[in-house]
């Protein structure tokens, strides 16, 4: 008699449990899903400042107004497929002119290793013309690394949709580029001091001095005025040393290392 008692509560204990409804889910899966997912973490725009410590290169390519477009998606193809795999590879930032004729690329690398080996792929990619004497009359240098000379006001940043001046100062053989380079320095601090729509500026000459190079930020979205200057009846200082080339430019796209 006690055995059968003890069958029938091990009986209905097991009935209780069978017929108990599973467990409702809904809020923990709701309490999941309601987590927001992390967020990219946001990387800063690459900065025109002597303080930094990357290697920067400068890229002018000369385009044909009707392949301005067609070029820059080659080139952000490349960057964002295999410049980015490159070791050593920190940001590219691609500006392109309003006039349609010119793209100017900026990269930036950790290391001098990598940025030699990351120049060879690019200069491929760009196609620049394999004649170095031609390079040089056109360019005034061979090499696309920079070094900052000066910053007046706040170094430009290279962020989307920025507005930039863009000056490149190629010299002339047999004249003098420290004389050009002091008066350049100059000029730069004038101008973003008298120039209200310049938030900052940056002078960069190239590595073999062959060319020197001004960056001008605009305040917000404002267009700079590349024809700004103070009425004078004298040549323009960089006349007698250089030829000079002025645009204003825009960040049409902005790529980081992996």
């Amino acid at each position: 008699m006690r055995f059968a008692l003890l069958l029938t509560a091990a009986a209905a204990v097991v009935a209780a449990c069978t017929d108990r409804p599973p467990p409702d889910t809904r809020a923990a899966t709701t309490a999941v899903d309601s987590v927001p997912l992390a967020s990219p973490v946001p990387r800063p725009p690459l900065s025109i400042d002597t303080a930094g410590n990357v290697i920067l290169e400068l890229w002018p390519l000369a385009v044909s107004g009707t392949r301005q477009a067609e070029e820059t998606r080659r080139l952000v193809e490349h960057l964002q497929a295999d410049l980015v795999l490159v070791p050593g590879f920190a940001s590219a930032t691609l500006l392109a002119s309003g006039d349609g004729s010119t793209l100017l690329l900026a990269v930036a690398w950790h290391d001098s290793t990598a940025a030699a080996r990351g120049d060879t792929m690019l200069t491929g990619w760009l196609r620049l013309p394999s004649d170095t004497a031609l390079r040089r009359r056109q360019d005034g240098t061979l090499t696309p690394r920079v070094l900052v000379r000066r910053t007046a006001g706040a170094p430009p940043q290279l962020r989307e949709g920025a507005m930039l001046q863009f000056t490149r100062y190629v010299m002339k053989p047999g004249h003098s580029f420290g004389a050009l380079a002091s008066l350049a320095d100059s000029n730069l601090a004038m101008r973003v001091l008298q120039d209200t729509a310049a938030q900052g500026g940056s002078l960069l000459v190239a590595a073999d001095s062959g060319a020197l190079y001004m960056l001008l930020q605009a305040r917000n979205a404002t267009a700079l005025d590349p024809g700004f200057a103070r009425p004078t009846a004298s040549l323009p200082f960089w006349a007698p040393f250089a030829n000079r080339e002025d645009l204003l430019l825009a960040v049409v796209a902005v790529v980081h290392g992996r």
